[in-house]
């Protein structure tokens, strides 16, 4: 979208699980829930200069049947995405409605193996690329700085009750 520019931020979050001693979890018998420092849950509702808008949701112990990890949803005025399952697309298109699934295969390319490094080391590898000067980084230090402006207000939304903060 190229918009880095919030206009509001409404959130929540939510410390429920960390105070009950016995709740059913992934971490069987051995949970701790007075070492667990952070929030259960938390949510924003985030409103782009554009108009644009982010709904935003993490948690680590949440009751849903809808789990998830790092899953991305796009809604556009032409079309939409979502990496549910992996990457689907779908819009509209000679009046119905479609979905479609990118075929990022090799399609027997020779020269490309298809087996690729693990996410985190890529990230690495462009940060220490772009401190010796080899290449450009892939996120820009004032696009970090809004991230961070936008996490910080859904924790004093959630602070403040749930109080729009403009930034």
């Amino acid at each position: 979208m190229n918009n880095y520019n919030p206009k509001s931020v409404v959130g929540n979050a939510y410390y429920k699980f960390k105070n009950d001693p016995a709740p059913a979890n992934a971490w069987g018998d051995g949970w701790k829930p007075e070492e667990f420092t952070v929030e259960d849950s938390a949510f924003g509702f985030i409103t782009m200069q554009s108009g644009a808008t982010i709904i935003l949701e993490s948690s680590w112990a949440l009751n849903t049947l809808d789990e998830g990890e790092g899953i991305t949803s796009l809604s556009g005025t032409k079309a939409g995405a979502t990496m549910k399952d992996g990457l689907k697309i779908h819009g509209a298109r000679h009046n119905k409605l479609y979905t479609t699934t990118p075929n990022f295969g090799t399609g027997g390319v020779a020269f490309y193996s298809g087996d690729a490094e693990p996410p985190e080391l890529l990230e690495q590898l462009n940060f220490f690329g772009a401190i010796k000067g080899e290449c450009e980084l892939i996120v820009k230090p004032e696009q970090a700085e809004v991230v961070t402006k936008i996490l910080d207000a859904i924790y004093e939304s959630a602070r403040l009750g749930g109080k729009q903060i403009e930034l």
